[in-house]
């Protein structure tokens, strides 16, 4: 079969990937296509992946949206024509599964926080994958149509996290000091529909509590180059920014804390065992709740919730993926369409 992936965002890079190899493994062929925004292209590059980009960033209101979805659908629909995939999938692409309708090719849509608008998915998708943990009763409450729904195993984030290993060599090159609190900061999606600007006033207030402490470095991970920006005037050279893609997996096991506005990375912080704090304030999903559940994720109501540095938990060992075979059964659900 041709199997058509669509990476719209930069954390479904390392999801797609094992997909990718399972199914090549497997005797199909694989063929990316790729939002050029949030590091989505420099991820691919960083993995390897060959792809066809199509389309960047286009925030805005609502209607600005719309009409960049249906613009960039069109365009992947005219760069995949000839091609003929046999069936597409994307994890939480938005124009990926009207672009297939366009070509007449069944989708498959995936994604992880429930209180997305589920709208095109409902609409243009044949399938929609959600973790187990969300379950159908919250799928039917959000919306989501229940008779695409396949529920899978653990999280998305056991497709790639099993292997993930210390790598002493981004230490080096982001001059990450052992006797320094180090923490990863991730500032919230502040274009999703679901986004609460209360969010940025903790940050605001995050940054402030943090800004003091001499023996803290701040690891700045800025989802667009828009993104609020704590400044140099406070932090001098205790602020960090990577001047290019690194593996997230990889990032945060070299760092003693991680605070985001929520989304894939303080999840996989959670997943791996380093402390994990997040300020979103959008309606929570079960996903969180799960790992809120679990003792791995701190939910911060306000700036003051998080601990002195000094005084950080030790991190815990990593979950075990509950499905070892996770990468095969989401490519079954994907091929037997």
């Amino acid at each position: 079969m041709k199997v058509w992936f669509d990476a719209d965002n930069a954390p479904h890079v390392a999801v797609m990937k094992p997909l990718a190899e399972e199914l090549t493994a497997l005797g199909h062929s694989v063929r990316f296509t790729a939002r050029d925004r949030a590091g989505t292209c420099g991820l691919l590059d960083l993995h390897r992946l060959d792809y066809l980009k199509v389309g960047g960033g286009r925030g805005g209101p609502i209607p600005v949206k719309a009409l960049g979805i249906a613009v960039r659908a069109v365009r992947l629909a005219k760069a995949m024509g000839r091609w003929k995939p046999d069936v597409s999938f994307g994890h939480g692409s938005r124009a990926l599964p009207l672009a297939s309708w366009l070509l007449g090719v069944p989708s498959v849509a995936m994604y992880d926080y429930e209180w997305v608008n589920p709208l095109i998915f409902n609409l243009f998708c044949r399938r929609i994958l959600v973790p187990e943990a969300v379950g159908m009763e919250r799928c039917r409450e959000a919306g989501i149509r229940a008779g695409k729904v396949r529920l899978y195993p653990g999280f998305k984030e056991n497709l790639y996290l099993g292997g993930a290993e210390p790598d002493p060599e981004i230490s080096r090159e982001l001059g990450l000091l052992a006797d320094r609190v180090k923490i990863l900061v991730r500032p919230p999606a502040t274009t999703a529909h679901y986004h609460n600007p209360e969010a940025e006033t903790i940050l605001a207030g995050l940054l402030e509590r943090l800004a003091p402490d001499r023996e803290v470095q701040l690891v700045w991970v800025p989802r667009t180059p828009g993104d609020f920006h704590p400044g140099r005037a406070e932090y001098g050279d205790r602020l960090l920014e990577p001047a290019g893609p690194y593996p997230g997996p990889q990032l945060i096991l070299a760092m003693d804390a991680v605070i985001g506005g929520g989304g894939t990375m303080t999840r996989e912080a959670a997943i791996l065992g380093v402390p994990s704090y997040t300020f979103f304030r959008g309606r929570r999903g079960r996903v969180d709740e799960t790992l809120e559940r679990l003792g791995r994720l701190v939910f911060l109501e306000r700036a003051g919730d998080f601990p002195a540095p000094r005084d950080l938990p030790a991190g815990k060992g990593p979950l075990r993926p509950r499905e070892p075979r996770l990468a095969a059964l989401i490519a079954g659900m994907i091929t037997e369409l």
